[in-house]
């Protein structure tokens, strides 16, 4: 009695799932990659999605009419954990030392870091922006610009708070002790819908979060031996702010 009550009842919730994702999923992913009822059902039933596809790509282009732009949302929390792991990870791998979060108070202020990468030559502040589309550059000091979802919208220069970045870490190091270790900051666009339209001036602090790997890469390669990154780690660690989590 209890199987076949417990298969009655699945047998009542297949259908009204299946609708569900019918209803409500699967039109979402559609508007999120750009795909037309045409598109799927010539990719589900036809066998030839590719061949229908690009006779529909024909299509457009003949007809002027702009791609359909692919629907993107800003980044969160877990981008930035992944940036965090890539970071633990290489600093392993190449004897450096990673001090997170990069939080450290000044003056009635803040740094917003996400983590203080200690190499053997400097300290390298990471600083997370989850803005995802097209970002292009603005002026010296004015908004820069996301295109996303076929809108443009005003966002924070990366380079202006890397500045602001920059200063408060500076003079929290130098009441530390540390006038002499090199500080530099790095602005990190951590979403991977993200596409950077900057010039080379903003390309040297301002990237992507592969562009970084490639730049401590870079950097870890060339460097000579200099800073101890364990023995700067420790100062670091007593400026940092570390909030305990409420059980």
């Amino acid at each position: 009695m209890e199987q076949r009550y417990a298969g009655l009842q699945y047998e009542q919730i297949l259908p009204l799932i299946l609708a569900l994702l019918l209803i409500f999923i699967l039109p979402m992913l559609m508007r999120r990659h750009g795909w037309s009822w045409e598109d799927l059902f010539s990719a589900l039933f036809s066998g030839t999605g590719k061949r229908d596809r690009a006779a529909a790509e024909e299509r457009r282009i003949r007809s002027g009419k702009e791609r359909p732009e692919p629907h993107l949302k800003n980044g969160g929390k877990g981008e930035m954990m992944e940036l965090l792991s890539t970071l633990l990870t290489f600093s392993r791998r190449n004897g450096l030392t990673l001090v997170y979060p990069g939080t450290v108070p000044v003056d009635g202020e803040s740094t917003t870091l996400l983590a203080l990468l200690v190499t053997r030559s400097e300290v390298i502040g990471i600083n997370c922006f989850g803005f995802a589309g097209t970002i292009t550059a603005g002026q010296q000091g004015e908004s820069w610009n996301q295109h996303m979802n076929g809108a443009d919208i005003e966002i924070p220069n990366p380079r202006v708070l890397n500045r602001k970045q920059y200063q408060l870490l500076r003079k929290a190091m130098n009441a530390q002790g540390m006038t002499e270790v090199g500080l530099e900051i790095l602005a990190v666009f951590t979403n991977r819908s993200a596409v950077l339209a900057i010039g080379a001036d903003s390309a040297r602090e301002v990237m992507t979060r592969q562009q970084l790997v490639e730049l401590l890469r870079e950097k870890v390669s060339e460097e000579k031996t200099g800073l101890d990154p364990q023995a700067v780690a420790a100062q670091l660690n007593r400026l940092v702010v570390r909030v305990k989590k409420q059980r």
